[in-house]
């Protein structure tokens, strides 16, 4: 169980990878979509 989430914005999608604005760190980053999916679920992700 995640403590805070991360916010992040989808930029692009892809059949494999899903690629993340995190707006705390003001970075780009491309993430696998089973990842992607798995933390969201978690809480880890804040999706805006």
């Amino acid at each position: 169980m995640a403590i805070g989430s991360i916010k992040v914005r989808v930029i692009k999608e892809s059949a494999n990878k899903v690629t993340l604005h995190f707006l705390t760190l003001n970075r780009q980053m491309p993430v696998p979509r089973e990842d992607f999916e798995r933390r969201v679920q978690n809480g880890e992700y804040l999706v805006v």
